[in-house]
């Protein structure tokens, strides 16, 4: 089951809940424990041999100073921001501006897709 999000280079699958294979940069994922509980981040990294990842939001959580979460402590929603995750890939940085933008569009887009 695949939908697009309008206006954006993002695809929504499903949601999963701890799903290590289903991450990568860029990533919407949403904390369930903790409080920052119903939160949501984007993927900035994944840590090696660990079940952890670190997360930004562009705001509280910057890119400099990411938070790292425990992936059974996130909704990781398959969803790809598709700036973010080309910037990465291309080896580029990754600034607050750009995860403040695809989060927001990520998010507005949210409630019209059903999962």
């Amino acid at each position: 089951m695949s939908q697009s999000v309008p206006n954006s280079g993002n695809i929504v699958l499903n949601r999963i809940s701890g799903n290590r294979n289903a991450l990568q940069v860029g990533c919407l994922v949403s904390s369930t424990k903790g409080r920052d509980r119903g939160r949501f981040y984007l993927v900035i990294g994944c840590e090696n041999l660990s079940s952890r990842v670190r997360l930004a939001d562009g705001e509280g959580r910057k890119v400099e100073n990411p938070k790292f979460k425990n992936i059974k402590h996130l909704n990781i929603y398959e969803v790809i921001a598709g700036e973010v995750s080309s910037k990465a890939e291309n080896g580029k940085r990754i600034t607050n501006a750009d995860i403040r933008k695809e989060l927001k569009s990520l998010v507005k887009n949210f409630d019209k897709c059903s999962f």
